[in-house]
């Protein structure tokens, strides 16, 4: 496959920079870091089974290859030389490593065991299946097809941001990097998902290969690294694989909507695969906001995808860490923690919520040992007080308080302050029965880890972003447009929103205290946003429900084997499966169809010039639209990206905006501004005829045109 993409890149001569030969330069370099990835893996977690160190060992290798590269980078700019010294750094450690650790690479008797696991692990056939048809919709979400360049529907906004990152690093080396779509402000957004890419282009690699080899590694990394937390967790095949489709085929009633009035003719269903974003699982006319995860997260957001790629694998780390007492695991969970800031903040919040509550269990189990009951009654009781806090203020809003009150902040706030009084109380018990050192040689450390490895990045990138009046605020039920509180759950989750209670509330005390921190980040994104769009919160609420499913699926499966004398069971259990799966396989079947073109003919041609006549550090002056060939292809500076770009990551355009217009419709009295921008080229397609009053005659008058075709021009600025 991977020999596919490269060959078909070079037959088509697309311009996307790079070449067979640097596609397999690239190909080699990224194998490398998954291989020493594993070699590493091996040697520091030689008790764990071999299928485990390569999905570890796999994620471990995109990390290092994420985090290397750029931290010789700030000596030597994104450069060649940075990754060719992050390629010996890399060596050196893995030689090391295996120097002093000596693990065994391949088991004895591989061909006998390697049957014997095939027999034993048909289970891992479902993330396989999953995965397979990830590989699929990457591919078709990003192709060629005559003369243009074409996407998928979940991939039409945001991939070329994801191509504009991808480029802008590879071509103009500044690091840290600076926004290509804002010249001269700092890219704050977790742009590691997409320097990995960045990377294999630099090696030469053409665009579309660099874009996708390591998508689909990292989609193995998210099915197989899930896999292997809920086989650990729910210590059962049949509760495992439940727990893959409720959360990987995700989808609630969402379908109902398509069904009514088919006598009448099938428009209303057929809709689902002709309409732009009217799915099952992404239909905002009906409120439908819970949208599918592998098709309108992994595909499209990049950094949702990489960023799971490190947090599910790592779950696993810091489960085997607290509940099977495996200490040296926290240092190794501290360090990929630490590094996971700036590839998906998100997941890093996500994952402080979860370790903040499982410390807090493993603190009561010190301190309350023999009352474990009592414990976790009062933990039930506490999260079901949080629910019925997120439940009961539909009542009081907008009514008395208004959905955007900071007062929802502040009582987020309050409970936080009241979580850590609790943990410093549970600490100071704990040290004062003897475990000090026992928690300082495992949270402790674990902790420290993590905060020397993210304070950096946290100072240096995320704060300074987040700080806007439009992050962190108070706003109630995240992406609830029009409908009850119960109720959008209930069409949005389906069977999953109709058992976690249940299942929640009778959970054996495992099972509760991995899940509970599902209850304390549901009730902070009912309160607060963490960024301008409110329906990003799902970033965060997706990891709870991924625990959530975990528990669901146990509580399913026990249902089942309780009623094994029902006649009728299986085809109750057929039923129910289908509840789950209808919206999200209705969903995957629109995507696997679905075609845009991102870029045209006359735009590859335009993108084509520029790329080779110009500098990487030049600015070009065009329109705000989202598929922006300059910036996206060549990787080229643009005075101002979509609003849909830049408002969402929380940056001013307005003056910019206005400046634009001003230069294309009488740039000889705004000389200044040109000059200001640093603009070298300006292109006059239908974009910026469409969307700006554009004074051709007089851009004819004072700048050479350079670039002439289909109706696109091109003028050297000449200031």
């Amino acid at each position: 496959m991977v020999q596919y993409i490269i060959f078909k890149e070079q037959i088509q001569e697309l311009f996307m920079g790079g070449n067979f030969l640097g596609g397999a330069v690239a190909l080699l370099y990224f194998l490398m870091f998954q291989l020493c990835g594993v070699t590493l893996t091996a040697c520091f977690l030689n008790k764990e089974r071999r299928y485990t160190q390569m999905i570890l060992g796999s994620a471990a290798g995109s990390v290092l290859l994420m985090w290397l590269p750029s931290l010789w980078a700030f000596l030597f700019s994104f450069s060649i030389t940075a990754h060719v010294l992050a390629l010996i750094s890399l060596l050196l450690l893995t030689v090391g490593a295996v120097f002093l650790k000596r693990p065994k690479l391949l088991p004895n008797d591989f061909p006998g065991k390697h049957k014997a696991f095939c027999r034993a692990e048909r289970t891992l056939l479902l993330p396989l299946g999953l995965w397979l048809l990830f590989v699929f919709l990457v591919l078709h979400s990003f192709r060629y097809q005559n003369g243009e360049i074409w996407s998928s529907q979940c991939t039409y906004g945001d991939m070329s941001m994801h191509l504009g990152f991808i480029t802008s690093i590879a071509e103009q080396k500044t690091f840290p990097p600076m926004y290509s779509i804002l010249p001269g402000v700092k890219l704050s957004y977790p742009f590691l998902s997409d320097s990995i890419s960045s990377s294999l282009y630099l090696l030469g690699a053409p665009l579309r290969f660099a874009y996708v080899l390591p998508m689909l590694f990292a989609g193995a990394q998210v099915f197989f690294g899930a896999h292997l937390f809920w086989q650990r967790w729910l210590r059962d095949k049949a509760k495992t694989a439940l727990a893959e489709i409720l959360f990987f085929l995700n989808g609630g009633f969402g379908f109902a909507y398509f069904f009514p009035n088919l006598q009448n003719g099938t428009d209303n269903f057929t809709r689902i695969f002709t309409s732009f974003y009217e799915t099952p699982t992404n239909l905002v006319n009906q409120n439908i906001r819970w949208v599918n995860v592998i098709v309108d997260m992994f595909i499209p957001q990049r950094a949702t995808l990489f960023g799971w790629a490190v947090l599910f694998p790592l779950l696993y780390v810091l489960y085997r860490a607290v509940y099977e007492h495996c200490e040296r695991y926290f240092i190794i969970a501290g360090i990929f923690a630490g590094g996971l800031v700036m590839i998906h903040t998100h997941s890093f919040l996500a994952f402080g919520l979860i370790c903040g509550v499982w410390l807090c269990f493993a603190l009561c189990r010190r301190v309350f040992r023999g009352s474990s009951a009592h414990v976790q009654f009062t933990a039930k009781v506490a999260a079901l007080v949080l629910m019925l806090l997120a439940f009961g203020a539909q009542f009081v809003t907008p009514k008395l308080i208004s959905r955007e009150s900071s007062v929802f902040l502040y009582l987020v706030l309050v409970c936080a302050a009241a979580f850590v009084l609790l943990v410093l109380a549970l600490l100071t018990m704990a040290i004062r029965k003897g475990f000090g050192i026992q928690l300082v040689k495992t949270w402790g450390v674990f902790l420290l880890i993590t905060l020397l490895l993210a304070a950096p990045q946290l100072f240096t990138w995320t704060f300074s972003q987040a700080s806007g009046d439009s992050f962190m605020r108070g706003w109630y039920n995240w992406g609830n447009l029009q409908d009850g509180y119960l109720w959008f759950y209930l069409v949005n989750l389906g069977v999953t929103a109709l058992l976690f209670l249940p299942a929640f509330f009778t959970a054996d005390q495992r099972h509760f205290t991995v899940c509970a921190p599902a209850a304390v980040i549901w009730f902070i994104c009912e309160f607060v946003v963490f960024q301008p769009n409110t329906y990003d919160n799902n970033k965060l609420l997706y990891a709870a429900y991924f625990l959530v499913c975990g528990v669901v699926a146990s509580y399913m499966v026990e249902i089942y084997r309780r009623l094994r004398t029902l006649p009728g069971r299986r085809a109750l259990a057929v039923g129910a499966l289908v509840l789950c799966m209808l919206s999200a396989v209705l969903t995957i079947g629109r995507e696997s169809i679905a075609g845009y073109c991102l870029y045209g003919n006359s735009q590859l041609k335009a993108a084509e010039y520029i790329y080779e006549n110009t500098e990487p550090e030049d600015t070009v002056l065009t329109d705000m639209r989202h598929n922006n060939e300059i910036a996206a292809l060549t990787g080229r500076n643009i005075v101002c990206g979509s609003t849909s770009y830049v408002y969402f990551h929380g940056l001013d355009y307005t003056e910019r905006e206005t400046d634009m217009q001003s230069m294309f419709s009488a740039p000889q009295a705004n000389c200044a501004l040109f000059e200001k921008y640093s603009i070298d080229y300006i292109l006059v397609s239908a974009y910026e005829r469409n969307n700006f009053t554009v004074n051709e005659a007089e851009i004819k008058a004072l700048f050479p045109c350079v670039f002439d075709e289909n109706g696109v021009q091109i003028y050297k600025v000449t200031f």
